[in-house]
């Protein structure tokens, strides 16, 4: 079953940002990845078998700042 999650990132600043969560996100099953600059915010379409906490660990570990919103 899919899952769909909002969460709040800081730290992107540009396209090669979103590119390199996204490359990073769909290696741990994440299906769609939207970030909206305006207000800092992602959509995550992912598998159940991933935990919320595995996807904003791995944003941290990427240098920006996530946390579920």
């Amino acid at each position: 079953m899919d899952m769909e999650k909002h969460i709040s990132i800081t730290g992107i600043t540009c396209a090669g940002c979103l590119n390199r969560i996204d490359q990073g996100l769909k290696s741990l099953g994440v299906f769609k990845f939207d970030y909206d600059f305006v207000d800092h915010n992602a959509m995550i379409l992912y598998d159940d078998d991933t935990s919320m906490e595995e996807i904003i660990e791995t944003i941290n570990d990427m240098g920006y700042e996530a946390k579920q919103i």
